[in-house]
């Protein structure tokens, strides 16, 4: 395993793990060995300007007094070289697969970044590594990368101006909506061509890192299953809808297998907070009847309230329930390819 920090080495030996019979390991992405040691977010998130709290570079309603969304890490640099740039290398998060790399800086507010897909334990979450300075040359799509291992050095590349003093590694992990991104993309009146395929930001759906972090560090999750039906329930959605969503093709561990000469006509998808969805399965009752193909079965508003300021995923349309915008995105995506 070459090209590791010691801070990225310590911490994948704690918390190292074996499941389902393969070698399941986390490493920290940064060389920064802060959380590890469990000290405060401060010595490690890169909050958004100097009179802004820390929290602005977390996960969550943490932008624009909490109507902003973020769905990642900023992650700040150890290092600096003498013009001021980031020194730090940026290490694979697990062990993957390089599904994308955008090398040109103002294709996305990204910047350079590149996309890993986790296949050995199941789901196959995915990692987002962005603004990077520099991609590594080697790292094509199709290449298998160990974890720890290198992907580049973090930077301020973005298709808007990041400061060089904020310098920083976004960092996300998640899940990949649909294998048929441009086909919904190319419905929409968007001003820019889609650059990036099915690894759009607009096509990946990201948990809180820090909180799946610490949970395997505590060692209170096994597995990124485990982590993900963990998470509370706000929002249960029966979707009229024929034929089995590509989604659950690819993660079939959040779904049930079908029953032979099962032909559903209606599902039913479980969303996290934030529209994270957790579950999609074979609705069992009718589906919604009328012009909606969306009917919600149930809403957990309190367990909602910390994401309504900025993504409230269920909306009150007069009397009724229906998705927000954001989640009749997701909904789409999933299922109208």
């Amino acid at each position: 395993m070459a090209l590791l920090s010691v801070g990225a080495m310590l911490f994948l030996s704690c918390i190292s793990q074996t499941v389902l019979g393969a070698d399941f390991a986390l490493s920290w992405p940064t060389p920064n060995p802060a959380f590890r040691q469990g000290l405060q977010i401060a010595k490690f998130l890169q909050k958004t300007g100097p009179e802004n709290p820390v929290s602005s570079g977390a996960y969550g309603c943490v932008r624009n007094n909490g109507y902003k969304f973020h769905e990642g890490l900023d992650l700040f640099p150890m290092k600096r070289d003498a013009r001021g740039r980031a020194d730090d290398i940026v290490f694979a998060a697990m062990d993957g697969i390089v599904r994308h790399a955008s090398r040109t800086s103002t294709h996305s507010s990204y910047g350079k970044y590149i996309i890993l897909e986790h296949p050995g334990v199941p789901p196959a979450l995915y990692s987002l590594y962005a603004h990077l300075a520099e991609i590594d040359p080697h790292l094509k799509p199709g290449v298998t990368v160990r974890v720890a291992s290198r992907l580049g050095m973090m930077g301020n590349t973005s298709s808007y101006k990041i400061p060089l003093g904020r310098s920083h590694l976004h960092f996300e992990v998640g899940l990949r909506l649909s294998d048929h991104f441009q086909a919904w993309y190319a419905k929409r009146s968007f001003k820019t061509p889609n650059r990036h395929g099915n690894f759009s930001g607009f096509n990946l759906v990201g948990l809180d890192p820090l909180s799946f972090y610490e949970s395997y560090k505590s060692k209170s999750i096994a597995t990124p299953l485990s982590f993900i039906q963990s998470l509370p329930v706000v929002a249960k959605v029966r979707v009229r809808s024929s034929g089995i969503p590509d989604f659950v093709k690819r993660y079939p561990s959040l779904s049930r297998q079908l029953k032979p000469g099962e032909s559903p006509k209606a599902w039913d998808a479980y969303f996290a907070a934030h529209g994270f969805p957790v579950r999609i399965e074979p609705a069992s009752g009718e589906p919604p009847k009328g012009k909606s193909p969306y009917r919600i079965l149930s809403y957990d508003e309190a367990a909602d309230s910390a994401s309504r300021k900025c993504r409230g995923i269920i909306i009150h349309n007069g009397k009724q329930l229906a998705p927000s915008d954001q989640l009749t995105s997701y909904l789409e995506l999933i299922f109208n390819p």
